[in-house]
């Protein structure tokens, strides 16, 4: 266990007070539980002090109840972080929570005053809260001080289950984390680097599979990326791998990061004729490269086959695809559409595809296209895949469907004005579908 020390500039340089707190981190599906004071807007890591005749352990599973109403099952302690300010010692003991049961909230006077209440916030944005520690300097010392203690701690901790060959190139390091995307991975953003923590299906490893499901030969591919990126450096601007660990959940790949802004950022939104050009000019570098040896192999018959273990095994969330896809007018469920996209497969164009060619996965600086990033399907496949999830990514991002705001300027058609083609609707139809069963 790491013990790390804050020292107030108003220590005394000795101390005769002293009370341990407990408190627990809990992170599910990318989320923490947090202690949220409704009146003041003030967030805490959920725990309090230890009682007499109590363990550590007990003491955080008593807070975690009475503040937030669920039993947990701790970890050890992980870090200690103790605090001195004028003549006082506060030793603060962290663990990891596992909520495992709900039970009645007890709160304090002072609690019910402020109206604290439990919420799970997005990993990311409950770091960028506490990151503005400095900005409560002189105005409010208890906040700053609480806010710079839990940023820190946090780090550390997020940083301390990292493998160590990993956790030597980022240590010391500013991050944050980005909540951007649908893949449940958890990407930390440092100045010069970006560490992409994927979840792996592995049939000997029950917890990370949330299906229970045994692992098809393609889902335990999560190598080929490595290898994709290894085989593209020279070939595209892609990020260089800089270090790659395996262990029982998770992967870590940490990679070099490409200067740039999404091609939705609100600049390029507001400047689609730009934007357009550089997406254009982004797949025609794709289709530029020699594939005959390229690690991955992405055929339709191969997606296909993915897709049809993905909903033999109630994998595709029918709730995320165009309101048209499923229900009056669309296809009755998963298997039925499964079974149309068999009978009817388009002709087949083979080229370098990303594989997820959408807004968010294309980096572009000083109007010119800087690179490609989220590379986990990108091999030889149909030049119509990447053009249909293209066009779509604009239609939604431009329409407010998935940006929440409208760009009434963006015509997605301009697209295939500037890459010199006529939409094929009946492919492009085709490979939206397709894409609704991943």
């Amino acid at each position: 266990m790491k013990i790390l020390e804050i020292v107030g500039d108003n220590y005394f340089g000795n101390w005769t007070k002293s009370r341990t707190g407990c408190r627990a981190v809990i992170i599910r599906d990318g989320k923490i539980l947090m202690s949220y004071e409704t009146k003041t807007d003030q967030w805490m890591l959920p725990g309090g002090g230890l009682e007499e005749d109590e363990t550590e352990e007990e003491c955080v599973v008593r807070e975690i109840a009475e503040e937030c109403g669920v039993v947990i099952r701790p970890s050890s302690c992980v870090l200690e972080l103790d605090e001195y300010y004028e003549d006082c010692k506060w030793p603060n003991k962290y663990f990891l929570g596992e909520v495992i049961g709900e039970t009645e909230r007890h709160l304090t006077e002072r609690e019910i005053e402020v109206g604290m209440e439990p919420r799970w916030i997005p990993l990311g944005e409950i770091l960028s809260i506490f990151s503005t520690h400095a900005e409560y300097d002189g105005k409010d010392e208890m906040r700053r001080g609480m806010y710079y203690r839990e940023y820190t701690a946090l780090r550390e901790i997020l940083l301390s289950e990292l493998p160590d060959a990993i956790r030597e190139k980022v240590s010391g390091k500013d991050f944050r984390i980005d909540d951007l995307g649908k893949s449940g991975s958890k990407i930390f953003l440092f100045d010069d680097c970006v560490l992409k923590c994927e979840p792996r299906i592995l049939e000997n490893c029950p917890d990370a599979d949330p299906a229970g499901v045994k692992a098809a030969p393609f889902l335990e591919d999560q190598d080929k990326t490595v290898e994709v990126m290894r085989y593209l450096k020279g070939k595209l601007p892609v990020p260089e791998v800089l270090a790659y660990e395996k262990d029982e959940k998770y992967r870590y790949l940490l990679m070099s990061r490409i200067p740039g802004k999404v091609a939705c950022d609100s600049y390029y939104m507001e400047h689609p004729k730009e934007m357009i050009r550089v997406l254009s000019d982004a797949l025609k570098l794709l289709w530029s490269v020699d594939i005959s040896d390229c690690p991955r192999k992405q055929d339709l018959d191969a997606v296909l086959a993915e897709a049809k273990y993905r909903v033999e095994h109630g994998l595709v969330d029918v709730s995320d695809t165009e309101p048209e896809t499923f229900g009056e007018g669309g296809f009755k469920d998963a298997e039925e559409l499964l079974s149309w996209l068999m009978e009817n497969k388009p002709s087949y164009e083979p080229v370098l595809t990303h594989g997820d060619f959408c807004l968010p996965n294309i980096l572009i600086k000083n109007g010119k296209l800087s690179g490609f990033i989220d590379l986990g399907k990108t091999g030889t496949g149909d030049r119509w895949m990447d053009i249909a999830l293209c066009y779509r990514s604009l239609k939604h991002n431009a329409d407010g469907t998935w940006s929440g705001k409208v760009y009434p300027d963006i015509r997605p058609e301009v697209l295939f004005e500037e890459l010199g083609i006529k939409p094929d609707w009946d492919r492009i139809n085709y490979y939206i579908l397709l894409d609704e069963l991943f």
